[in-house]
């Protein structure tokens, strides 16, 4: 039998053991649509359970607290974040891989604005809650560690293990994302696709690889054939007057 997320067992015994993956799935999706329309602080467990159609009993069974269900949600849904970001790196070809990922987070972001919403109310949530710090910071590390393998793949060719660079441009893009939505949920004004258009033109320009737009380093050239292409050894000397 399940357990509560917080660790503690439950004074009351679940009434709906048989059919405990379904209750928790509609537990899951209730409180999406509750958190999204009315905010962590106005949302109530009684009201998720209302929408679940189960016993409010169940909210403690599975997971413990508001935080957690909070914790619960955001989870499920970066999960689902991941696995088509996953896809689109896998399918999408690389020509086209750049174009694709930087439209599809525009796009995530006007289709489902209230997982963003949710995302933010989390984040707030692990810093003030000590007990819930640590999977929030787990969950930031997962969506940083799929877009590093889309950034290690534009950049190589080939679906290879992000190097310590790929996470970086993965930790700049992902905060870049969350501030533009977090600007575009707060100023209904504000338009983001120009700003997305040049986000994405800095960070290919910055970028080296097969995938890249900017060129490998040139080596330093020779003297020799400074000389053999008007370089600076080939140019007259400007004559210096003494001072009298």
């Amino acid at each position: 039998m399940a357990r509560p997320r917080s660790g503690k067992t439950s004074s009351n015994p679940a009434p709906e053991v048989a059919g405990e993956s379904d209750a928790r799935a509609r537990l899951i999706a209730a409180s999406y649509r509750v958190l999204a329309e009315r905010g962590y602080d106005a949302t109530t467990v009684k009201e998720v359970a209302r929408v679940a159609g189960v016993n409010q009993g169940l909210v403690h069974y599975y997971f413990g607290s508001k935080d957690a269900l909070l914790l619960a949600v955001t989870r499920e849904h970066s999960q689902q974040y991941v696995a088509e970001l996953r896809r689109l790196r896998e399918e999408t070809p690389l020509e086209q891989l750049a174009d694709a990922s930087f439209a599809w987070g525009e796009r995530h972001l006007r289709s489902a604005p209230e997982q963003f919403r949710l995302r933010y109310e989390l984040f707030a949530l692990g810093l003030r809650n000590a007990e819930l710090t640590a999977a929030v910071g787990e969950l930031q590390a997962q969506g940083d560690s799929e877009v590093a393998r889309v950034v290690a793949r534009y950049r190589g060719g080939e679906d290879v293990a992000p190097e310590p660079i790929d996470q970086h441009y993965a930790s700049i893009i992902k905060a870049c994302f969350d501030g533009l939505a977090l600007q575009s949920l707060l100023d209904p004004a504000f338009d983001a696709t120009p700003v997305y258009a040049l986000l994405k033109q800095m960070v290919l320009k910055s970028m080296d690889g097969p995938g890249g737009a900017k060129s490998p380093p040139r080596r330093a050239s020779s003297s020799r054939g400074q000389a053999r292409r008007g370089g600076p050894r080939n140019r007259p000397r400007r004559r210096v007057r003494p001072t009298r």
